[in-house]
């Protein structure tokens, strides 16, 4: 069975669930794949979801709105002069705190409160930054397909099971089910990894080996 867009994996998701005497769980299939992505955005956070927006400030503000699919942030540059200029973050509940200015200027440093990001001071101008965030993962009908579903669709498969096991009240299925899912999970971690260990290959030709050695001058 194909598993490539939310439609096809609601259908595994009561395929695989499916026993004699069990009520149709079709309803019930979306939920278990959102109490899965919840899972999924603590467990997997994956380069391959990390995506920039451009943000706007209000003069006098010092409130940004965050996206609607924001996980985790990752870094806020000011954009209104042309070029870019990083702003410090700062972590809020750890360590140094945010210092606020009253007066209105160009903010130089920001923390995540709540649903907003908080910016050093108001602003004097109506600023512009990109912002650069995880999002979730949050398959629906309109976005039917994501980078891990494409790539590992037993990552979701035994995500939305674990869940929807778990609903069914079948502790035996739900124990099998959490090991997969870990499996998985470990398994696209480790993956993950090894591509952020990419070593630099230099041009043998570089290095004396049938052409110029660019450290010692000769042929």
């Amino acid at each position: 069975m194909a598993i490539s867009n939310y439609a096809e994996l609601q259908t595994a998701i009561v395929t695989w669930m499916a026993r004699d005497g069990d009520g149709d769980l079709t309803s019930q299939a979306p939920t278990f794949i959102a109490l899965g992505e919840s899972r999924l955005n603590r467990d997997l956070p994956l380069r391959v979801m990390e995506v920039d927006t451009t943000l706007t400030g209000a003069t006098s503000s010092r409130e940004l709105t965050l996206p609607s699919d924001f996980v985790e942030p990752i870094s806020l540059h000011l954009t209104t002069y042309g070029d870019e200029r990083w702003l410090r973050p700062f972590i809020a509940g750890s360590g140094p705190h945010l210092t606020y200015l009253t007066g209105n200027s160009a903010p130089t440093a920001w923390t995540i409160n709540g649903t907003t990001i908080d910016l050093d001071s108001p602003c004097d101008e109506a600023h512009t930054f990109r912002f650069r965030y995880r999002k979730s993962f949050a398959l629906s009908a309109s976005a039917t397909t994501n980078w891990l579903l494409t790539n590992h669709p037993d990552v979701y498969l035994s995500a939305g099971l674990v869940e929807g096991y778990q609903f069914m009240k079948a502790p035996e299925a739900v124990s099998l089910w959490e090991a997969r899912y870990r499996a998985n999970v470990d398994e696209v971690k480790r993956k993950e990894a090894k591509s952020k260990q990419a070593t630099l290959v230099v041009d043998p030709g570089l290095l004396g080996v049938g052409g110029y050695n660019i450290n010692t001058g000769l042929a």
